[in-house]
């Protein structure tokens, strides 16, 4: 019952699945780096331009009308004018807090859109300085993994505070991508700090033995 081609079949008509990774020749071939390209666009592109202009104005007209009452009363404190504010005229009140709402959303996308730009041009920057004898480029690689934390929180903070119309499950995939993120460059760091390692004891000799 013995059928020599029973367990090639895999490689039947000469096809295989496997496939060899390409070779990296610049930082634009790193996984990491296409990673963190898409993980920006989608802040950019869709987080940024997914929240309602209606939000937007009611944070131009907020700061506008807080502008005026400080300039009208600005010899009284802050915590008087607050008092007020939500005693006189309630309607004031309602206007602050929705400016503060806005403003409060806004900061996070504006954090967020900021970290998740910087991430592939510290990949860049990196990648760069990896041929050095100095170790700077795993420095900036425990950043990267830093601002991959950050991009978390921000995600889950946008997802759960701000308006941005976006379904959760597109935020998760997002967090799952940059948590992907932070493992491959932790192990790209362990990669590029055992090649330094190496050179450096090429360069310099162990022992006073080697010493010429």
């Amino acid at each position: 019952n013995y059928q020599p081609n029973k367990y090639h079949q895999y490689n039947k008509y000469g096809q295989s699945n496997y496939s060899p990774k390409a070779a990296v020749k610049n930082f634009t071939d790193l996984e990491v780096y296409q990673k963190a390209l898409e993980g920006s666009v989608f802040v950019a592109s869709e987080v940024m331009k997914g929240r309602p202009a209606a939000d937007v104005g009611k944070a131009e007209i907020g700061k506008s009308h807080m502008s005026q009452i400080s300039k009208k009363q600005e010899t009284i404190s802050k915590k008087a004018l607050s008092s007020k504010s939500q005693i006189s005229n309630p309607k004031q009140a309602k206007d602050s807090w929705e400016f503060n709402s806005d403003e409060l959303e806004s900061t996070i996308i504006k954090t967020m859109c900021i970290t998740a730009l910087s991430i592939p041009h510290l990949i860049a920057e990196s990648h760069s300085k990896r041929f050095g004898e100095s170790t700077e480029c795993l420095k900036i690689l425990d950043e990267v993994m830093l601002r991959c934390n950050k991009m978390v929180v921000y995600l889950e903070q946008a997802r759960d505070i701000c308006q941005t119309g976006i379904e959760t499950a597109r935020f998760k995939e997002e967090i799952d991508k940059y948590f992907y993120i932070r493992r491959k460059v932790l192990n790209l760091q362990r990669v590029w700090r055992k090649y330094i390692i190496s050179n450096q004891g090429q360069s310099f000799p162990a022992s006073k033995k080697d010493c010429p």
